[in-house]
């Protein structure tokens, strides 16, 4: 499996249901949010300038950027059964660092 190994599944197993004799009613021993994910760390900015033309009308020009430092963000993990072979994985990411310019006439 190729990407970033976020979870090793090397201390963690499937539970096992009540019904075939597991323990703790097929829950498992893992506590609720044992696995946290990768999280998302996203700046946007905008800038925007006004020109007018007469006393009624203006242009308005702005520019605008997401994921302004264009730090890496990694999507959810792939799997959630440990006895698969891409449990724990992370092998793509949220898109890059993009710019949007628009303008428009208010008359």
């Amino acid at each position: 499996m190729t990407g970033y190994r976020w979870v090793s599944n090397a201390n963690i197993s499937t539970p096992v249901a009540a019904w075939l004799g597991g323990p703790n009613l097929g829950f498992g021993n893992m506590g609720k949010d044992a696995i946290v994910g990768p999280g998302r760390t996203n700046f946007s900015t905008a800038v925007y300038k006004s020109f007018a033309f007469g006393e009624r009308s203006h242009f308005e020009f702005r520019a605008d950027s997401f994921n302004t430092f264009n730090h890496t963000q990694f999507n959810s993990l792939l799997d959630t059964n440990p006895q698969n072979s891409d449990f724990g994985f992370v092998n793509n990411a949220q898109d890059p660092r993009t710019f949007e310019l628009g303008g428009k006439f208010i008359f």
